[in-house]
């Protein structure tokens, strides 16, 4: 009986042994999991941190080029109105003169 007994014994042991490594497992596994969460957690802060940055030096980037547009466009337009105005000048020359010859 004495071997019974010593079997029971190391079976209660064994198992106890099992259900402490079962049990430092799922410790260390949520541990894991965890972890895996602030460092998940850390990696998405610093991709959106980086993403806003780009984001806004692409849109410096892209006001100064429409800022530089919009002079070259005010440049054009000011020489436009300035050379019609020349015309209408000389338009109005060319009537003032006509009127005069058709009066005398």
């Amino acid at each position: 009986m004495a071997n019974i007994s010593d079997a029971i014994a190391k079976i209660r042991q064994a198992e106890s042994e099992a259900d402490s490594t079962i049990e430092e497992a799922t410790k260390k596994s949520t541990e894991m999991i965890q972890e895996a969460r602030v460092n998940a957690d850390s990696v998405i802060d610093k991709a959106k941190a980086e993403a806003e940055d780009q984001a806004k030096h692409i849109i410096l980037a892209k006001e100064e080029e429409a800022g530089k547009q919009a002079v070259i466009i005010t440049n054009e337009s000011e020489a436009n109105i300035k050379e019609s105005l020349r015309g209408s000048q000389d338009k109005v020359d060319d009537a003032a003169e006509i009127i005069i010859e058709t009066v005398l």
